[in-house]
């Protein structure tokens, strides 16, 4: 039983940009989620380390795809300030809304637009920074994505890439892959990818590997389990708990980071 609809299979931006309306209208937001609190501090890690300037704020900053400030871990409320403007796009009206409530609750200035990643409305050469984490992966042509991440970063800018890890310890991918055709994968099949793969594709870019990295490290059925509690059952999340603590534990070792469901490539655009 497969889905009648995958967003990697369709090239056509109206039926993407609807399904990820939808989507976005019936899930249940996972910000309170403990693992989600594990992610939002990996994120935090990524771009206080990777896109500032040693000279403290600096330059324009930009966010592909704005479903953590609808839904998940909110990273710019935690960031902005260190950026002279902060610009976020989204190819669902849905999510940029719900984006922009968040974030004008949060006193945050940031301009944000509807946009596909492939063909992103912004000049050659305009922001100094950009950060993306699980979104490439759920296009049709993921390197036509980092192609436009290359063109729109200044030379000398840096990007945080991330993307799933196909080669992840505890068989994310084959899972993911098969409850996709099951149909209880609710927004379909996604691409992943090892270092090797990831890294050729960002050369073919215009992008150089300067960093291998990932956010955190959580075995991912500890991460749907804590997801499915907070979302159905808040009241029981304590019984992962303890094997949340263990994954932070970790999560402090890049070796353990760049290996785990989420791999994140530190780039720059020489």
């Amino acid at each position: 039983m497969s889905q009648k609809f995958d967003p990697i299979k369709s090239k056509n931006d109206n039926e993407r940009s609807e399904f990820w309306d939808k989507y976005s209208k019936n899930f249940v937001a996972i910000v309170n989620a403990r693992s989600t609190k594990s992610y939002l501090k990996g994120e935090i890690y990524l771009c206080e380390k990777f896109l500032r300037s040693e000279k403290g704020k600096n330059g324009k900053f930009l966010k592909l795809d704005l479903w953590n400030e609808a839904h998940h871990t909110e990273i710019l409320k935690y960031i902005h300030k260190n950026y002279d403007e902060v610009y976020g796009i989204d190819i669902s009206p849905h999510v940029v809304e719900q984006a922009n409530k968040n974030l004008k609750k949060n006193d945050i200035k940031a301009t944000t637009v509807v946009g596909d990643l492939r063909k992103m409305p912004f000049p050659d050469n305009t922001f100094d920074y950009l950060y993306t984490m699980g979104t490439i992966e759920h296009l049709p042509e993921p390197i036509v994505a980092m192609k436009e991440i290359s063109r729109v970063l200044t030379k000398g800018g840096k990007a945080v890439v991330g993307v799933p890890n196909k080669y992840e310890w505890f068989g994310k991918s084959l899972a993911l892959d098969l409850f996709a055709y099951l149909g209880i994968k609710e927004d379909g099949y996604e691409f992943s990818f090892g270092w090797k793969q990831l890294e050729k594709e960002l050369n073919e870019s215009g992008l150089r590997l300067i960093e291998k990295e990932g956010p955190y490290f959580m075995p991912w059925p500890i991460r749907a389990a804590d997801w499915f509690l907070s979302q159905r059952f808040p009241k029981l999340c304590f019984l992962f708990y303890p094997f949340i603590y263990i994954s932070d534990f970790f999560s402090r070792f890049n070796f353990f980071r760049k290996n785990g469901s989420l791999i994140a490539a530190i780039v720059i655009k020489d």
